[in-house]
């Protein structure tokens, strides 16, 4: 009964291999994932003023739109 989950890591973030497993055991328990693997991006990286960033997120902003309209 969970809702969709969108996960946003980068491929060089410490944390990637727990984000990975997170989303393989929701996607198992039924729930809808959408998980976005940046290139080279480390932890943290959408706070930084890159064009990786920029790119994450819009893909966030369209996953929001998709998921709960325009505000």
């Amino acid at each position: 009964g969970l809702p969709p989950v969108l996960m946003v890591v980068g491929a060089a973030d410490v944390l990637l291999h727990d984000n990975l497993a997170m989303a393989a055991r929701l996607s198992a328990a039924g729930v809808d994932v959408d998980l976005r693997v940046y290139p080279d991006a480390p932890h943290g990286f959408t706070g930084h003023p890159t064009p990786m960033a920029r790119a994450a997120l819009e893909d966030i902003e369209d996953w929001l739109v998709r998921h709960l309209g325009s505000a």
